[in-house]
């Protein structure tokens, strides 16, 4: 069964990759599928599109990725609460720096995002005419290290509904030529099942440079041939920046 959340942020990857890629052919497109995630029926066969992500380390319970998506759960379920009895609001969070992912993650979710979403409300409701209002180190939540709350009234913005975010600084770095090749042998390894559906296959990799999960800078250039069973293989920042870049590869 596919993963909704998971296969829409490859949509909307794979489009961002359209507006990006010349050479991709036009063709009926089947995105309801997985292995590859994509294929494009076009004038001179089908061509299939694998996608995968690139994170700064994924096995350990603290890494950016994880820690990144224990905040996003907790705004979310803050703005849930929300959204049941306020009109929409357009808050953005700053979570403190220390923080780590607990054990019992769903308990703390509830602990920190239940007065989180009351502290919202309140504003709310005794300060129905501010536009906006800035809060740094509320007493009432310790986890929230400054929050930005905003009236967004009848669609500002082209926001028709709430919507919160979480801003977190992000450590850049540079990606090496080893997480590249490990993220293209990964996908190498399921070559076989990828090409049954296809006439040839590339591989996407994506990245967003504003995620402190993927901060990484794409490299101007990149002077290695990367060992690959794809046709062609790609990386593109997913950020607002839309940066393409065809690596250089030698079959295997």
């Amino acid at each position: 069964m596919l993963d909704s959340r998971k296969k829409n942020t490859e949509k909307i990857h794979l489009e961002y990759f359209k507006e990006r890629c010349k050479e991709l052919p036009d063709g009926i497109i089947d995105d309801n599928r997985e292995n590859p995630d994509f294929l494009i029926k076009h004038s001179k066969g089908t061509l299939g599109i694998e996608h995968t992500q690139l994170f700064k380390i994924t096995k350990h319970p603290n890494t950016p990725q994880a820690l990144e998506a224990f905040r996003n759960q907790i705004i979310e379920s803050a703005r849930n609460i929300c959204e049941k009895d306020t009109p929409p609001l357009y808050v953005q969070v700053w979570l403190n720096f220390n923080q780590r992912v607990p054990l019992n993650r769903k308990k703390e979710i509830q602990r920190i995002s239940q007065p989180l979403a009351e502290f919202v409300k309140k504003w709310h409701k005794e300060n129905p005419n501010e536009f906006f209002q800035v809060f740094e180190n509320p007493n009432e939540i310790s986890e929230v290290y400054q929050m930005i709350i905003t009236h967004i009234g009848d669609g500002w913005a082209g926001l028709p509904n709430h919507h919160w975010i979480v801003e977190a600084p992000a450590v850049v770095y540079d990606f090496t030529i080893e997480q590249i090749q490990n993220c293209i042998t990964e996908k190498n390894n399921r070559y076989k099942e990828y090409i049954k559906s296809c006439d040839e296959c590339w591989l996407l990799i994506t990245f967003n440079a504003f995620k402190n999960s993927q901060s990484f800078e794409m490299p101007k250039q990149i002077n290695h041939n990367f060992k690959s069973k794809f046709e062609r293989v790609f990386i593109l920042d997913t950020s607002h920046r839309k940066k393409l870049k065809e690596l250089p590869i030698g079959k295997v």
